[in-house]
């Protein structure tokens, strides 16, 4: 779900991330991520294509989507095409913003995609730092049980192409005045 758009050369995807061009038989990615539209896709060679569309109950409920949704993808699918720099973009972003978490010693995991976890591990405080988050400007969504098991709450960060620098350390510092308040 994390991959089209911010892996692979120019944002193709998870398939092209690890090398596996061609030698994948079903793709499915998600379009609400990095696209910011509603809705998925499956691609794949036209006999599983056909299989799917006789034999999957879930495609009964589908809708098409919308003429605003798909304008949106195309013109974004066009633009990852024409240059890398949004990718660029978005991984600098990521890179620093990793490294600014692990300077104000956030446990980050090991995430490979844009989405950063910042591990809290208590559900209370992880719901705690999202809301103070908030009204410092920054969203960051609280991730707990059944989300995560038990004891592995955190506070998801999504990271944007379109945050300048100064918004990313805006946000770092967010982060070190709420650390400060409810972590002491």
């Amino acid at each position: 779900a994390h991959g089209e758009g911010v892996l692979g050369k120019g944002g193709r995807g998870v398939v092209n991330h690890f090398g596996l061009d061609g030698e994948v038989d079903i793709e499915i990615g998600s379009l609400s991520k990095a696209f910011s539209v509603m809705g998925g896709f499956i691609a794949a060679k036209q006999p599983l294509i056909d299989l799917y569309m006789m034999s999957a109950r879930q495609r009964l409920m589908s809708i098409a989507l919308t003429v605003p949704d798909t304008a949106a993808l195309l013109e974004a699918v066009k633009m990852l095409g024409e240059s890398e720099e949004l990718v660029q973009k978005l991984w600098w972003n990521v890179n620093h913003l990793r490294a600014g978490f692990t300077e104000l010693g956030f446990d980050i995991g090991n995430s490979e995609t844009p989405i950063i976890p910042v591990m809290l591990g208590d559900e209370d405080l992880a719901k705690a730092f999202s809301a103070r988050l908030f009204e410092e400007g920054v969203f960051a969504s609280p991730i707990v049980f059944p989300m995560v098991p038990r004891g592995t709450a955190r506070v998801r960060v999504i990271v944007s192409a379109s945050f300048s620098k100064e918004d990313c350390d805006a946000g770092l510092a967010a982060f070190a005045k709420v650390k400060a308040e409810l972590c002491p």
